[in-house]
């Protein structure tokens, strides 16, 4: 069966694309897409058939960093099938095709628990999965500043950020991460002024879920602490490994049927980690 390659900018394919993924995943690309987005980092590798997208799989093209080395690797997403061309073997065909094309790279990847033994089969292993908390009382009645992914000044700080975790973290997302933020933190993007710094956060209750901290130049916890526009916070969740904040967190273990983390070839993993939460595809 044959296969398709699109990589960017092909509007035919990409409205293919989309349809595949509202229908298996309930969710569409388009604000990502009508952006320009794609670039030559992100991979589609489908089965089409009479005008319809049957199966597809992604990849991105990431650098990484674990324990202070930086390496490239390939991330798998989207990976799914029409329920009417389920049982065909068409996953299995865009797998073993686009991991020959990168045989020598260590690549992963996210699931869910429906498909816990079918990445096996490809020579992936599932890892344990860490979240990062501290406790501590937010209580700041500044007024919040909420910045919007679409402004200029965000994107210059994304694309211009000055620091990264040395023990575990993804280089070079950008247009991965803009994807999230578009999607699923939106409302979610304040800007610290006195820092400069940007975070992408919400509350639930008494817990504060970091996503992220942007900022075009090294800056502390301690530096953006007093600025988080919440109150009544008493523990902080990080979406990333925290450590280039100067923040020392507990780690506490995840169910691995919650978030399944597979990865393929030699990875020397930290003993605990947080892959960061807007780079995942």
């Amino acid at each position: 069966m044959e296969i398709t390659v699109s990589k960017k900018n092909d509007h035919t394919y990409e409205v293919l694309f989309d349809d595949l993924i509202k229908e298996v995943f309930g969710f569409s690309f388009d604000t990502w897409l009508e952006r320009k987005l794609w670039d030559d980092r992100y991979e589609s590798y489908s089965i089409i058939k009479d005008g319809l997208m049957l199966a597809n799989l992604c990849i991105f093209k990431a650098d990484m960093i674990v324990k202070g080395q930086r390496f490239p690797a390939i991330q798998l997403g989207a990976v799914c099938t029409r329920k009417s061309s389920r049982g065909k073997g068409l996953s299995r065909l865009l797998m073993e095709h686009a991991l020959s094309l990168y045989t020598d790279t260590p690549a992963f990847l996210f699931a869910n628990d429906s498909v816990v033994d079918f990445y096996p089969r490809f020579g992936f292993r599932q890892e344990q999965t860490y979240k990062p908390t501290i406790v501590t009382a937010i209580n700041n009645y500044v007024q919040a500043m909420p910045l919007s992914p679409d402004d200029v000044s965000f994107q210059d700080v994304l694309k211009n950020r000055a620091s990264h975790s040395t023990v575990f973290d993804c280089l070079n997302a950008d247009s991965i991460q803009m994807f999230h933020y578009l999607k699923d933190y939106e409302d979610a993007i304040y800007k610290l002024p006195k820092c400069g710094a940007i975070i992408v956060a919400h509350q639930a209750d008494a817990h504060l879920f970091i996503a992220d901290v942007i900022a075009k130049k090294p800056v502390t916890f301690e530096q953006i602490k007093s600025e988080l526009p919440f109150t009544g916070v008493e523990m902080i969740e990080f979406g990333f490994c925290p450590d280039w904040l100067d923040v020392k967190p507990t780690w506490e273990l995840v169910s691995m049927s919650d978030v399944m983390f597979f990865v393929k070839s030699e990875w020397d993993l930290p003993d605990a980690f947080r892959f960061p939460a807007t780079s995942e595809t």
